[in-house]
């Protein structure tokens, strides 16, 4: 997948090899991928695209395969850590930080929690200017975020505010919510989310 370039510190981050991974994980399911596609309620023909790298899957999407495939997201994004041992298994590196892009609007991400399943996750999306974010996840729970850089408007339950550099929010993830970059400059912001695996949608 292409990577976007984002920031000096961005550069340190891995790009994800969704597609091969997403391939190799369904064939170890003995899965089609037309198996695949009824279960997970997404096209084959957009699976066959995401396992040749020739589209960026939304999470929406990517949470539909891994429930189905019952892998976490982080499956998708990097090999098993099982190797780590002590403290290393809780902790994420900076230059091992796996990198990918969602949706076809230029929002990446950065996954910043450690290798495996967590209902805590956080991570660094950014937002290119005049991008809204399709298909967030909704479901129990709850999402919190800090701006670092940039403006962006957070909309929820049919209202908005306009965030600036270093303001923060938080709320309850079954709400309808999205984020908007308004501004002529790329947004950065601290994204943090505690959904059980289970309530995923």
């Amino acid at each position: 997948m292409k990577k976007v370039n984002i920031s000096d510190e961005a550069t340190d981050a891995q790009d994800a090899d969704i597609g091969s991974r997403l391939k190799r994980i369904r064939k170890a399911r003995n899965m089609t991928i037309t198996d695949l596609a009824q279960l997970a309620n997404v096209s084959a023909g957009a699976i066959s695209q995401i396992e040749r790298n020739l589209t960026n899957p939304t999470v929406r999407v990517l949470e539909q395969l891994r429930l189905v495939l019952k892998v976490p997201l982080s499956a998708f994004l990097e090999e098993n850590q099982t190797n780590l041992r002590g403290a290393e298994h809780y902790v994420r590196r900076a230059v091992e930080r796996p990198h990918f892009n969602v949706g076809k609007r230029g929002i990446s991400k950065e996954m910043l929690s450690p290798s495996g399943d967590h209902d805590l996750q956080f991570m660094f999306i950014n937002v290119p200017p005049g991008v809204r974010s399709d298909e967030m996840l909704m479901g129990k729970g709850e999402k919190a975020g800090l701006v670092m850089e940039g403006e962006l408007t957070l909309e929820i339950d049919g209202d908005s505010a306009i965030l600036t550099a270093g303001d923060s929010f938080q709320f309850q993830s079954h709400l309808p919510h999205n984020i908007f970059n308004h501004s002529a400059s790329e947004a950065r912001v601290l994204w943090i989310m505690h959904i059980p695996s289970e309530h995923h949608l």
